[in-house]
């Protein structure tokens, strides 16, 4: 039987990010069940349509709009930072994307018309940016939704929230969210048609190493190997709250003169936000921070696991946060976490037991815990072994996959 599952998203690689990742890590799973996965990936004035393999993943990134419609977008790029002006142009930006949604539309109906296949489900992963694309697809078809983003808990904060929201997600058939903050959809929903389902890790992938397979990493990357090693696998964004670490580091290395410490930050290359990449880079320069810090990019998430193998600790200063990938990847490695009270953190991470958890936009806190974390204050060995046993138990990407080929299999078209 053939069976075809379209994964919508304006995120995927190489972009490198929490959507990003899940949605090669589940592509990966159900294809190993016999199921064919086709990404569909619209990138604006891309010139032609690019389609190639991933691991067997199908991978149609679509060519939308022309160069003007690119310089549009990124002018609303361009303004997207961390105020209330920032977020609306960053709302502006996402919602760019359904001028294509007639484009988008078509290209998807052709490829099911080509297929036939005698099953196929149309996955979701956008909100804002594929809303329009969605509402017309499911005048036909049935569509699963995974509610991944912070722009969901924006809106939970207006007025009128619920009839703002049931406007916006009521033509989907069933929406998953990886976690309870992302699936509060109480009186907006009926409750058989939305469920709170993790993101996973791959615990095959994401192990412990020993020190002197950590120490082999750390030359591979040029990372010294006598500092205590703080990865912060973030896109600089205002919503990750990587500005609030950088902070921290500030006051690590100038208040509590500790030199004894590296910081490597993945995805500082994600330029959707320029103006907040800009102000973070400015703080590093103007504080003498640059001979802490390593700057790896927008790297490849194959090699992400080596970046958290070779680490320490894990800081994830997000301001809002579903139940975060990286963070499991980390646990899952046996390493020392600290994220932020919001969110998913607190179903993953029990406070001194599994990890560390500081409040949002707090570089005082933080910066207190990432001390006495790496001067030895608390038993690190003990939280990491139950960090990595807690993650085989609940968050394997197998166990996420089945779980969501369950929901396709009451609603495949």
């Amino acid at each position: 039987m053939k069976k075809i599952v379209y994964m919508i998203t304006t995120l995927f690689y190489p972009s490198i990010g929490g959507v990003e990742n899940h949605v090669y890590n589940l592509s990966k799973e159900l294809v190993k069940k016999d199921i064919i996965v086709k990404i569909i990936n619209p990138v604006i004035n891309l010139g032609k349509n690019d389609i190639y393999d991933l691991e067997g993943i199908e991978v149609h990134k679509i060519t939308v709009g022309n160069n003007e419609d690119e310089q549009k977008y990124l002018k609303y790029k361009s303004k997207s930072k961390q105020n209330l002006f920032g977020f609306f142009n960053g709302y502006k930006r996402k919602c760019y994307y359904n001028k294509f949604s007639n484009d988008v539309y078509e290209y998807i109906l052709k490829d099911i018309e080509l297929e036939r296949p005698d099953k196929f489900i149309l996955h979701q992963h956008d909100f804002i940016s594929s809303i329009k694309l969605s509402k017309k697809l499911s005048k036909k078809y049935n569509i699963i939704f995974t509610n991944h983003t912070g722009e969901f808990l924006f809106l939970k904060k207006l007025p009128f929230s619920n009839l703002i929201i049931k406007k916006l997600t009521n033509h989907f058939k069933f929406i998953i969210a990886p976690s309870n903050e992302l699936a509060d959809f109480k009186d907006i929903r009926n409750e058989n048609t939305y469920s709170f389902l993790s993101n996973g890790v791959d615990v095959e992938k994401f192990l412990p190493v020993t020190e002197i397979e950590k120490n082999n990493l750390r030359d591979k990357y040029n990372i010294p190997k006598d500092r205590v090693v703080v990865i912060c696998p973030r896109r600089w964004a205002p919503t990750k709250g990587v500005i609030y670490l950088v902070k921290a580091i500030d006051i690590l290395i100038n208040k509590y003169n500790i030199h004894n410490i590296s910081f490597v930050f993945a995805g500082n290359d994600y330029l959707d936000y320029p103006e907040y990449r800009d102000e973070i880079l400015n703080i590093i320069k103007n504080k003498s921070l640059e001979g802490y810090i390593y700057l790896q990019g927008n790297i490849d998430y194959k090699i992400m696991n080596e970046l958290i193998k070779m680490s320490d600790i894990v800081a994830i200063p997000s301001l809002m946060e579903a139940i975060s990938l990286s963070a499991l990847e980390g646990m899952a490695c046996g390493k020392i976490i600290i994220g932020t009270n919001v969110g998913g953190f607190p179903q993953i991470i029990q406070n001194a037991e599994t990890g560390f958890l500081v409040k949002p936009e707090d570089e005082e806190k933080l910066a207190q815990i990432i001390k006495d974390v790496s001067s030895g204050l608390y038993n690190n060995i003990k939280i990491c072994e139950k960090a990595r046993k807690f993650v085989e138990v609940k968050y394997s990407w197998s166990f996420i996959c089945n779980n969501t080929i369950s929901i396709y299999d009451k609603f495949w078209n």
